[in-house]
């Protein structure tokens, strides 16, 4: 009984050395391997099998397969590497495959009297693939395309050059998106903001569309960008974006509505830069928010009453913009407000100052360099702003007297009403805690006509008992008081 073993030689024939004797290969037959029958092997040196065994086999034909049992380990044929694929019964006819008419790479496979099967199909050359088309993005690209709309809407997409779409291209071709769509809102809302403020536009990368890098976009992670920090959340394994710190990089552009979707943002600082339009009605939405400087830029419009959302803010900077229209009358109406630093320094902000705001816990309060007028606010008093240490008010349009209240404010250290329309005369009664704590009084440039009191004069420093620095004055009411003898206006 044969068992076919090996198959088919390969051309040209296989060598094997053993103690230096050679054994060939036929290369035109092939190579068949004998299951030996029982017998005492008598293995030669030359390693060829024994053409005839010494014992004849034991055959029991019975109708079930025989069994070979033999008394010893059969000499095995030369060994041969298995093909992968079997000829056919009769060598003379075509294998089983049937190759192209033209092929248009790759070795040939037309048939032979013996067929040869290569061990490997590896073209000889790399095939040049030059297509025609642009090749189709791939579904991360729309999907990813999709969450961005969801933050921006379908409109922010209709040109190639807007602050959304640089920022989603920066993110897919450059940038390292995230697969958590929550986080990847905040790294699409963030380079929003980055890409709003700044003037980066399109370059081709590589073949595709990419945006030029930046000090800021120089990093794929937007946690790494230059006045960026993040933090990492060990519970949503997740990283957020809580500041935003780019104060004096001469950024233009506007402030994108896309930054409600940071709503782990505390800090945000965007001052002395070139920033125009007007302050989004979504940033009054990020209610994590403790700091946000936007002063000295270029923005325009009113202050929304929404401002009152950021109750857990500690300093908010409004000042030295363009700002127009009047204070909102709910600030601090609707719940408690932790604002210690409030300042719409030097806009066109106009109108009286709400007499129901409330800021309890404020430290200083910069209403000065607008356009107010009237009477000044009737509820900055003791019971409802004991921890106020500076009150700016000047350089406005206020009319009418001084109240006594502010001269009874404890805490006070400096209270500004200089420049203004002010009648009459300087309250003569202080407590004993303000006349402690003042440093610097200035009511010049009013029309004060009572002569300054002398219990504010005996608050000058250079007497020796109390801290009055500045007491800034008109010459016509100084009238020797030594507090601002010789340095009255």
């Amino acid at each position: 009984i044969l068992f076919v073993s090996a198959g088919v030689a390969s051309r040209g024939g296989a060598k094997s050395t053993e103690a230096g004797t050679n054994v060939v290969t036929t290369p035109e037959t092939p190579v068949v391997g004998v299951l030996i029958p029982s017998f005492s092997p008598t293995p030669s040196r030359s390693g060829s099998p024994t053409p005839n065994p010494t014992v004849p086999p034991t055959y029991n034909p019975t109708g079930e397969s025989p069994t070979y049992l033999p008394s010893g380990n059969p000499i095995a044929a030369p060994t041969t590497i298995a093909p992968t694929t079997f000829p056919s019964p009769d060598p003379s006819s075509a294998p089983s495959f049937e190759p192209s008419q033209n092929p248009s790479r790759g070795p040939s496979y037309a048939p032979s009297t013996t067929p040869t099967i290569k061990a490997s199909f590896l073209p000889s050359s790399s095939p040049t693939l030059s297509p025609t088309a642009k090749p189709t993005m791939p579904g991360k690209y729309f999907e990813m395309k999709k969450a961005a709309e969801y933050v921006s809407g379908n409109d922010a997409f209709n040109s190639t050059s807007t602050a959304q779409s640089l920022a989603f291209h920066w993110l897919y071709f450059e940038g390292n998106p995230s697969s958590n769509i929550y986080e990847f809102f905040e790294q699409y809302a963030v380079a929003v903001v980055f890409f709003s403020l700044t003037r980066a536009r399109m370059r081709s990368v590589g073949g595709n569309y990419g945006l030029a890098q930046d000090d800021f976009t120089s990093r794929r992670e937007v946690c790494g960008w230059s006045g960026l920090r993040c933090a990492y959340n060990y519970t949503s394994e997740m990283s957020h974006v809580t500041e935003i710190k780019l104060a004096g990089k001469e950024l233009t552009g506007t402030i994108p509505s896309e930054i409600r979707f940071l709503p782990y943002l505390t800090r945000l600082d965007l001052s002395d830069n070139e920033i125009v339009g007007t302050i989004p009605e979504d940033l009054y939405f990020l209610r994590r928010l403790r700091h946000l400087y936007l002063n000295n830029n270029h923005l325009e419009g009113t202050i929304s009453d929404k401002l009152d959302n950021l109750n857990g803010a500690e300093h908010i900077y409004l000042g030295q913009n363009d700002l127009t229209g009047t204070l909102p009358s709910n600030i601090g109406t609707n719940r408690p407000n932790e604002w210690r630093m409030f300042s719409v320094y030097n806009n066109s902000l106009s109108g009286s100052i709400p007499s129901g705001m409330r800021l309890r816990n404020a430290y200083v309060l910069d209403f000065s360099r607008n356009q107010f007028s009237g009477h000044l606010p009737a509820n900055i008093e003791q019971s409802e702003y004991s921890k106020l240490r500076l009150l700016y008010l000047d350089r406005n349009q206020f009319t009418g007297t001084i109240p006594p209240y502010l001269s009874q404010l404890r805490k006070l250290k400096g209270l500004f009403l200089n420049d203004n329309a002010l009648v009459g005369g300087i309250p003569s009664e202080i407590n004993d805690d303000e006349k402690l704590n003042l440093l610097t009084l200035r009511l010049q440039n009013n029309r004060l006509t009572e002569p300054v009191p002398d219990s504010i004069c005996e608050l000058d420093v250079t007497r020796g008992e109390y801290e009055l620095v500045e007491l800034g004055v008109d010459c016509v009411i100084c009238k020797g008081c030594s507090a601002c003898k010789g340095r009255c206006y």
